[in-house]
């Protein structure tokens, strides 16, 4: 499986269920190099969460998607002094 965020290799992990849903281990996807992490429970948030900005701009006419953040290259972020 290939990781949504970094396109990295995810395997096979377990976790252990925290909010105690009946199962001590859940079986998810860890990515290697990003270290996301994918189980059946964030999954079914994340439907939740993009079906409520999908009715929300529905409603609004626009989308309910705050703007991304602006790319910014850290060698510019501080003006060095010229010597």
């Amino acid at each position: 499986m290939q990781c949504p965020r970094c396109q990295g290799t995810m395997i096979v992990d377990h976790f252990v269920d925290m909010a105690m849903s009946g199962e001590i281990w859940m079986p998810g996807w860890r990515c290697l190099m990003c270290g996301e992490i994918i189980d059946p429970i964030i999954e079914s948030h994340r439907q939740q969460q993009h079906h409520h900005q999908e009715i929300v701009g529905a409603i609004s006419g626009s989308s309910a998607r705050p703007p991304a953040p602006l790319a910014m290259d850290p060698r510019k972020a501080i003006p060095r002094r010229s010597s």
